[in-house]
């Protein structure tokens, strides 16, 4: 009879857990839309040790928009 609240008591603290892990899955495909706008933006606006400053900060914010746009797409097409 002692082991019946033992087991009831496991079944409450695991429990949460497991809700809680769903919980946190469902932020995984905004970090990995986010990750594959970054990427495609690092790929399309590239910039080598040579590019003069002033370049090198227009591509930094073309990089910005583009992963911004690309955040809205994604999101728009999820719903």
């Amino acid at each position: 009879m002692q082991i019946l609240p033992l087991i009831t008591l496991i079944i409450a603290i695991t429990a949460p857990v497991g809700l809680m892990a769903q919980e946190q899955s469902g932020s995984t495909p905004t970090r990995e839309l986010k990750a594959a706008c970054e990427r495609d933006a690092r790929m399309i606006y590239r910039t080598g040790v040579r590019t003069l400053p002033e370049v090198r900060e227009q591509m930094m914010a073309a990089r910005k928009a583009h992963v911004r746009d690309c955040m809205a797409k994604g999101a728009a097409a999820a719903g």
